[in-house]
C-alpha cells in the first residue's frame, strides 16, 4: 500500500494514505518489516509505528468482503420502554466494551434531556444472532443510559459489592429536570422517555451461515469516539471466558508485557501476541484447522471456537518459561529481531517481530528444547540470515514479514524455528 511520510527535521510526524498536500515523501510499504527498513533513517515515535500496523492489519489479506458475505439489512422503529424491556431480558446482548460505560453524568442529562425535547437520535445497530436475540454492534452508550435511568441503576450500572446510587439528572439542563431520579420526573416525562421511539438498522448475515461478518460490521459503522484495532473489537465481541483469561494471563506474564513500548499496550498488541502464540502453534501442530487465512481472520475464528474455554495456569505456566528461556537467549532489548550483517558480523536489529515472537515461543511449549541458549542465539542469526537471503532472491517469501496469515507460511516459520532448537 501506498503511505506518505510528513517529515521534519528527521522525524516522521504524521503518516497518511493520500497525498494531502506538497511536502509528503512517498513510500509503497507491503509489512511492517518494510516500514522499518523505510523509516530507519528517520526518528518516530511509537504512535507513528502502531498507526502503520493499523494500517497495514487493515490491508494485509486480499479478502473482498463482497465474496464473502451475503448481509442484510433493514430499518424499523421501537420504543425506549421496549428496548429496555430487550435488555433485560437479555434479548440484546450488551457487547463486553474495552472502554465499557464512559460517558458522565451531564452527557447522560443532556441524552435524557434530548429525548423528553423529541430531539432525533442516532440510531441503534443490531446484528440479529437467533430468533428474537441480537448483539448490540452500536449504541452501547445510549441504550445503557436509558437502561440505567429508568431503572433506577448508577449511570454507569450496578457494581457488586459497592454502594450504588440511583441516577440522577444534572443541575445544568433545564429546570423541570434538574436533579431528579426517573421516579421524581413528571409522569408525562416519564411516558415521553418510555413511548419515544428511535430507529434501529438491523442487520442479518443469510451466508455463510455464522456470525463473521459482524468483525466487518463492527469495523465498518461504529461511532465510538476512539478507532478500536482488531484486538480490542474481539474484546467487545467475542466475550466470554477465553477473552476474559486471554487478557488476565497475557497482562499478568511481566516479562512478556515487558518486551512492548507503552503504545502497543495500549492497543492491546501484546494480548494479540499472546493470542497468535495460541492460535498459530495450533495450527502448526495440526490441532486447530482455521476456515479462513488471514491473521484478523485466524485469530477471530479462534475466539469463536473457544470463547467458553479458560487457558489453564498450565499453560500459562509453559509462556512464562518460554518468555524466560527467550530472554535468556537474546542479548538485552534484541528479542525477537531480525538479523543484518554488518562488517561480516551477523547482528540482531530493528524493533520486535510479533510472527517471530509468536514461533519462537510456540515451539517452546509444544516442544522441549535440549540445546542451550548460547547454540540457540548462534543458530538463530545463520538460519534466520539464511531465510533473509533466501527472501532476497526469490526462493523462498520471507514466512515472517510475507503473508504471515497463510497456512503455508505459519508452518514454515515453525520448521525454520524447530530448526533453530536443534529439533529437526
Amino acid at each position: 500500500m501506498e503511505i506518505y511520510f510528513k517529515v521534519v527535521h528527521k522525524e516522521i510526524m504524521e503518516i497518511y494514505t493520500e497525498e494531502l498536500f506538497d511536502g509528503l515523501e512517498l513510500y509503497k510499504i507491503k509489512t511492517l518489516e518494510e516500514f522499518y527498513d523505510k523509516a530507519g533513517k528517520y526518528i518516530y515515535t511509537d504512535e507513528i509505528e502502531c498507526k502503520v500496523k493499523d494500517l497495514l492489519d487493515d490491508n494485509e489479506e486480499d479478502i473482498d468482503p463482497l465474496s464473502l458475505f451475503d448481509i442484510k439489512h433493514w430499518v424499523s422503529n421501537r420504543s425506549f420502554g421496549e428496548l429496555i424491556d430487550m435488555y433485560e431480558n437479555d434479548e440484546i446482548i450488551k457487547p463486553n466494551m474495552q472502554r465499557s460505560f464512559v460517558w458522565n453524568s451531564l452527557k447522560c442529562s443532556r441524552f435524557i434531556e434530548s429525548i423528553v425535547l423529541g430531539l432525533p437520535i442516532p440510531p441503534l445497530f443490531l446484528l440479529e444472532v437467533a430468533k428474537n436475540k441480537y448483539e448490540l454492534i452500536d449504541g452501547y452508550q445510549r441504550l445503557t443510559t436509558v437502561f440505567n435511568f429508568v431503572k433506577g441503576n448508577p449511570w454507569g450500572g450496578v457494581i457488586e459489592g459497592k454502594r450504588n446510587v440511583t441516577s440522577k439528572l444534572s443541575s445544568k439542563i433545564s429546570k423541570d429536570l434538574q436533579n431528579k431520579t426517573f421516579k421524581q420526573l413528571n409522569p408525562e416525562y416519564q411516558r415521553t422517555i418510555r413511548r419515544s421511539t428511535l430507529p434501529l438498522i438491523e442487520f442479518k448475515q443469510l451466508e455463510p451461515s455464522n456470525l463473521s461478518s459482524k468483525y466487518l460490521i463492527y469495523e465498518r459503522i461504529n461511532t465510538g469516539s476512539e478507532k478500536l484495532n482488531q484486538m480490542q473489537i474481539r474484546k467487545s465481541l467475542v466475550y466470554g471466558e477465553f477473552i476474559d483469561s486471554l487478557y488476565k494471563t497475557a497482562n499478568s506474564n511481566q516479562r512478556f508485557v515487558e518486551l512492548f513500548s507503552s503504545s502497543s499496550l495500549k492497543k492491546d498488541v501484546h494480548v494479540e501476541s499472546y493470542l497468535r502464540i495460541l492460535a498459530m502453534s495450533e495450527i502448526a501442530y495440526g490441532t486447530y484447522l482455521p476456515s479462513k487465512t488471514g491473521i484478523n481472520n485466524i485469530l477471530n475464528g479462534y475466539c469463536e471456537k473457544y470463547k467458553q474455554i479458560f487457558i489453564t495456569e498450565d499453560l500459562s505456566n509453559e509462556i512464562i518459561n518460554a518468555v524466560k528461556f527467550a530472554l535468556d537467549v537474546f542479548p538485552d532489548d534484541k528479542a525477537f529481531r531480525r538479523v543484518n550483517a554488518v562488517d561480516g558480523e551477523l547482528i540482531l536489529t530493528g524493533n520486535l517481530n510479533v510472527s517471530i515472537l509468536e514461533s519462537f515461543i510456540g515451539v517452546c511449549i509444544k516442544e522441549e528444547v535440549t540445546i542451550g541458549s548460547d547454540e540457540v542465539l548462534n543458530n538463530y542469526k545463520t538460519i534466520m540470515m539464511r531465510t533473509n537471503e533466501e527472501d532476497d532472491n526469490e526462493i523462498h517469501e520471507n514466512p515472517f514479514t510475507t503473508h504471515t496469515g497463510s497456512k503455508q507460511n505459519i508452518i514454515r516459520r515453525y520448521e525454520i524455528m524447530k530448526e533453530i532448537m536443534g529439533l529437526v
